[in-house]
């Protein structure tokens, strides 16, 4: 790579004798602060012509009249794909700049900017020069811009309340009631005016839709009520999926598509109006139709509807036809061969969250019967592409801890594995023709851009937004291991040594567990990548494994923790561990360990049946299994993976069983645990019932809860926050174990 060349070449020079050079500086160890160096490359777009490649640089940048604050900012780069000149930077100033796609010509840009207090749109970045200019003028927003194969229209997606259909609905003089049952009870739909709507006319500038009197007759008390509904005071829960992933969500929203002309100022059409959702649109060679998603029945509630279809729309007239209807399975990521003949996408058997893998699948686009390409590979595939003529199918499929990217002829044949490499992980990637461009991550930096043939040898780096940093650092490794677990099943674990490992001394070891619980975990993960350098330069030896249920293994070993949570999966982590401990550089009386959200789950499930650990840190964890079906968003989890629901006998003394409450006086280790204040997936009072259990217990135990937090803290969140998390984690530590 040209700055390791480079700095041989001065090393070199200096062994030469070129002056009395100074000694090369020690490298530095990884630093909390570094988090915030970090930078992620995402979304990378291949011009038509191969010659450039457009991506997304998201960094932490320090926030605008704040002190020791920082936000995130994403921003548009441009790199020749044959690394001919170093990249640059499209966009500046802007928070937010996603979604790039190229024209047709290969002359223009679209990508989605969202400019604080306002809705998103799609802009266009001319490369001849000049500002970037706003393409849509979307009320409700716009994203996931789509040109069609002349370049003359664009296809966008956007979100709308069901207020805002029924205003649609109602001004085109269409059916304003929804198709399917809206399950207030006793109630009829739309039977108030549409008071969200005309929320702005209640400071009495416009007449208001209807008469609304608290000691008016029974219609006009409803109309009352219904205002106060659509102020949010109260908030008026009738659904079944009535959480988001940080608040409540009373009201339906639906995702729309949208087609407008190529030029500013066009009116947008929405060409799926009414309350349906249609996901991941794309057009078809032809430039006729847009394939999607959307659901199996029209007559079904959304909250209820756990399989969809593909369906077909015309372009000019809206008119949806099936392409693919299978009872019985979900779809993913429709995308039609380059010459319209094909259609590929992925068929999983089952609801989500089932055990089944995700198959690359293709199907006639004139009709006709599908045809799976990846039965034999037993892994789940996702972010499917094709190559420019055809003849394959690229994917991204987890595989026994890496993530690599396989290939598969359109014809037929077994898959074939382009990244042998068992450290890296394929975080995202865009083909040309002879040409295949990767963010990759290595055991060596997060995230960085590749550039190679398109049979994935001898990829070139493109970028170093993290390598520049990374000079200078000293890091640590990683080792693969393998066992075989009581059940005969074979397990994958990973161990790291000290950054500044030294023969003969001791370490703690720090036991770090996954989530998901189909999540899986191996060197080229990028969510873990930072953090596992940080611990290790703190002095910890490391050990992580991806115990039965994970994903990247196959039907058998995922759905091998069904009605499993904890027992089975516990055993395979803490075989794991043993193993780690017969290093003779491990101090097995300094043991401590942490994971979130089901490694949250799981490090309290350890803390109540073994008690080798001095410390834990549990993160955003499931700590009841009952209360979890209520308060989590992600509550279908307890049917599929328990099967049955908390009023069942049989179910419910399997999710007791399962439960790290039900062992809460077991639990002696220290322990932190952290939440956010708005994590709806796995619910915040599930810490809240820990805390109190372990405090009346007279445990040690404490809480950290994040004010605005999601679910996705450690991944997203506010980076004052992720910072806080690691320190604090660290310094929880050291109270048991002490300095090394």
């Amino acid at each position: 790579m040209p700055r390791l060349c480079l700095s041989a070449l001065i090393a070199s020079l200096s062994v030469a004798g070129l002056g009395a050079a100074a000694a090369p500086a020690e490298p530095a160890l990884i630093e909390a602060t570094d988090l915030l160096k970090v930078r992620q490359v995402e979304s990378p777009a291949l011009s038509p012509d191969g010659a450039w490649v457009v991506y997304v640089v998201k960094s932490i940048e320090p926030k605008a009249g704040t002190k020791d604050d920082w936000t995130y900012q994403n921003n548009l780069w441009l790199v020749p794909a044959d690394g001919s000149a170093p990249p640059r930077q499209l966009t500046h100033g802007s928070p937010s700049n996603t979604s790039p796609a190229w024209s047709p010509e290969g002359d223009r840009i679209a990508f989605v900017r969202a400019i604080e207090k306002e809705k998103p749109q799609v802009f266009t970045l001319n490369l001849a020069g000049g500002e970037a200019m706003p393409l849509t003028k979307c009320e409700t927003g716009a994203g996931r811009p789509r040109w069609s194969r002349d370049g003359r229209r664009v296809l966008f997606t956007s979100s709308l309340s069901y207020a805002q259909v029924r205003a649609a609905q109602e001004k085109a003089d269409a059916d304003p009631s929804p198709k399917w049952k809206v399950e207030r009870p006793g109630r009829n739909p739309n039977d108030t005016a549409n008071w969200s709507a005309d929320r702005e006319t209640h400071d009495g500038t416009r007449e208001s839709p209807a008469k609304a009197d608290p000691d008016g007759s029974l219609a006009e008390r409803r109309e009352w009520l219904a205002r106060n509904e659509a102020d949010g005071n109260p908030r008026v829960l009738d659904r079944l999926d009535f959480q988001s992933e940080s608040d409540i969500e009373p009201e339906f929203s639906f995702t729309h598509v949208f087609v407008q002309d190529a030029r500013e100022g066009a009116g947008a059409r929405d060409l799926t109006p009414g309350y349906v959702s249609v996901d991941a649109p794309e057009w078809t060679a032809d430039g006729r139709e847009i394939v999607a998603l959307t659901a199996r029945m029209e007559d079904e509630n959304p909250d209820r509807a756990e399989h969809n279809r593909i369906i077909a729309i015309d372009a000019a007239s809206g008119r949806i036809r099936t392409l693919v209807d299978t009872a019985g399975f979900t779809f993913r990521a429709p995308t039609p061969s380059p010459d319209g003949k094909l259609l590929a996408y992925t068929a999983t058997p089952g609801e989500i969250f089932s055990y089944g893998q995700a198959e690359v699948t293709v199907v006639p686009a004139a009709g006709g019967e599908p045809r799976p390409l990846t039965e034999k590979l037993d892994r789940g595939a996702s972010d499917l592409r094709w190559s420019p003529d055809g003849r394959y199918i690229y994917f991204v499929a987890p595989t026994n801890g890496a993530f690599p990217l396989y290939r598969v002829a359109a014809a037929g044949g077994d898959a074939v594995r382009l990244n042998p490499d068992p450290q890296l992980g394929v975080r995202d990637f865009a083909l040309g023709k002879d040409r295949l461009v990767e963010v990759l991550t290595t055991a060596a930096d997060p995230y960085e851009l590749y550039s190679g043939p398109a049979d994935g040898t001898a990829a070139k780096e493109l970028t170093a937004h993290n390598g520049e940093w990374l000079q200078g650092k000293k890091l640590s490794t990683t080792e693969a291991h393998r066992l075989t677990d009581a059940d005969g099943l074979t397990v994958d674990y990973w161990t790291m040594k000290p950054t500044s490992f030294q023969a003969g001394k001791k370490y703690p070891l720090l036991l770090e567990i996954h989530g998901g619980p189909a999540a899986m975990w191996g060197p080229g993960e990028d969510s873990m990548w930072f953090e596992f350098q940080y611990f290790a330069a703190r002095g910890y030896a490391i050990v992580y494994s991806n115990p039965r249920g994970s994903g990247g293994y196959g039907y058998g070993f995922q759905h091998a923790n069904y009605r499993d949570w904890g027992i089975g999966p516990s055993a395979d982590i803490l075989s794991a561990v043993s193993f780690a401990e017969k290093d003779p550089s491990v101090d097995i009386k300094r043991e401590v360990m942490t994971g979130g959200s089901y490694g949250g789950y799981m490090t309290a499930w350890i803390l109540g049946h073994d008690h080798r650990f001095k410390a834990a840190v549990a993160q955003r964890g499931v700590y009841d299994l009952l209360t979890f079906f209520g308060e989590g968003n992600a509550w279908r989890l307890v049917p599929r993976a328990f099967g049955g629901y908390p009023w069942e006998p049989e179910a419910r003394h399997i999710l007791e069983r399962d439960s790290p409450i039900t062992y809460v006086q077991d639990i002696t280790t220290p322990l932190l645990m952290q939440h956010g204040d708005n994590d709806r997936r796995t619910g915040f009072v599930q810490s809240e019932m820990m805390l109190r259990s372990l405090k009346q217990l007279g445990r040690d135990v404490e809480e950290a809860r994040y004010p605005r937090a999601t679910h996705e803290l450690s991944r997203s969140g506010e980076p004052r926050q992720r910072l806080d998390t690691l320190v604090r984690y660290e310094e929880f530590f050291r109270r048991y174990i002490g300095p090394n």
